[in-house]
């Protein structure tokens, strides 16, 4: 049996590759959404309307002809099911054709490039959009479901990005192709397709001098709140092994300085600085603004409360408990089994409760090290070593029982 998955382009037949053409014409059977088999009445293969993976894989398997295409909307490589359907179909020996996506052809029809644009789907997807906009002068979204684009332009404005260029295209190649520009409050009430596509321009992206932790303590605004010192928050952050999507909850956040260097590298995901002391809570906003990580999410209270209705974190980060270390883990465990979680201890008292509440838990990959960090101070032609305090970092994996 000959398979071949092709993708189709936009819909329109002039989106469409001689090479496809050929492989539809000469297919026993097409499968794939109705639109797209009605886009092809000349042919006289058997027609399946299948969208869903596995039911594609079982047609294929119980199929009798000798050449079979799947259509596939876009392009084959292109937030495609083309990706998931290749996972049923191992054992046959199957051909991709790709096709035109909506990005190239979007960006065609404004004559603009898109080599450089950072590329967003909100199809059934979790997804930053306010950090991609933010951070790159061009940003390409795919739309659907609730991730409509009036709501995509409402979170916009409500992010200080008023200021930024839409351009929407909906139906495109289709007779009702439609495309509107505007600024994103012009399209908070407004009605799309729900497979629309965006594309962001936002004149000023913010420009950082250090994409990754290591920034020195005196470009933090620090008034007397408390601070993980930058040596510190170095290996802290590098033992929380963070990811581009991770959701990271920074517990006793104190002037931010762990959730803003965590947020360059969870660029795609969020961080949740919890503090209950309004006056650091305040300062955490000012350094926010600072550094224009506006994928910082600041909630002021008392962990573990403060915690609760927060989306599931994948990793946590706790420089302060207020004797709520036990309370915490428990509810940090309660919303994801598998979380990650880094404590700082500079009290004999803290690490022992820690370790505890560790063992009580039997948390696994436990880890503790010990840092003492000392810095060279100026004192007339001579050099002293000072010491600041010593501080236990633990570090630990998850719980054995989900």
């Amino acid at each position: 049996m000959k398979i071949s998955i092709v993708g189709i382009g936009m819909g329109n037949r002039k989106t469409l590759t001689i090479g496809a053409l050929e492989a539809i014409m000469n297919a026993g059977v097409l499968i794939g959404a109705e639109r797209l088999l009605n886009a092809f009445p000349e042919s006289r293969a058997e027609k399946i309307a299948a969208v869903e993976s596995r039911k594609i894989a079982e047609i294929i398997r119980a199929s009798e002809h000798e050449t079979v295409a799947v259509l596939m909307s876009g392009d084959v490589g292109f937030y495609s099911g083309a990706k998931p359907l290749l996972s049923y179909l191992s054992s046959y020996d199957v051909e991709l054709i790709c096709g035109i996506s909506s990005l190239v052809y979007f960006c065609s029809l404004l004559k603009t490039s898109w080599d450089d644009a950072k590329i967003v789907s909100l199809h059934g997807r979790e997804s930053n959009i306010c950090a991609a906009v933010h951070n790159y002068s061009k940003t390409f979204v795919l739309t659907g479901g609730d991730r409509s684009i009036s709501a995509v332009c409402r979170l916009l404005c409500e992010n200080d990005l008023n200021h930024v260029q839409i351009y929407v295209g909906e139906n495109l190649s289709y007779e009702k192709e439609r495309i509107v520009s505007g600024a994103a409050s012009d399209f908070i009430q407004a009605e799309f397709d729900s497979l629309s596509v965006m594309l962001i321009l936002n004149p000023m992206p913010l420009k950082r001098t250090v994409d990754v932790h290591g920034l020195s303590d005196d470009s933090f605004i620090r008034s007397d709140i408390p601070m993980t010192k930058s040596e510190i928050r170095s290996v802290s952050i590098s033992k929380l092994q963070l990811k581009k999507s991770d959701i990271l909850y920074d517990i006793g956040a104190g002037t931010g300085s762990v959730s803003i260097e965590s947020a360059f590298i969870v660029s795609d995901g969020t961080v949740y600085a919890i503090e209950k002391n309004e006056k650091a809570a305040n300062l955490i906003k000012i350094n926010c603004e600072k550094f224009g990580t506006k994928n910082v999410r600041i909630v002021t209270g008392s962990a573990p409360d403060a915690l609760l209705g927060l989306p599931k974190p994948d990793k946590a980060f706790i420089g302060g408990s207020s004797g709520n270390m036990d309370e915490i883990i428990g509810t940090l465990l309660g919303a994801n089994p598998q979380i990650r979680i880094v404590v700082n201890a500079i009290a004999l008292e803290t690490l022992s409760e820690t370790i505890r509440v560790f063992d009580h838990y039997r948390l696994k990959n436990i880890e503790i090290i010990q840092m003492h960090v000392s810095k060279a101070k100026e004192l007339g032609s001579y050099h002293m070593m000072q010491a600041q305090n010593p501080i236990y970092i633990l570090s630990c994996g998850g719980s054995d029982e989900e």
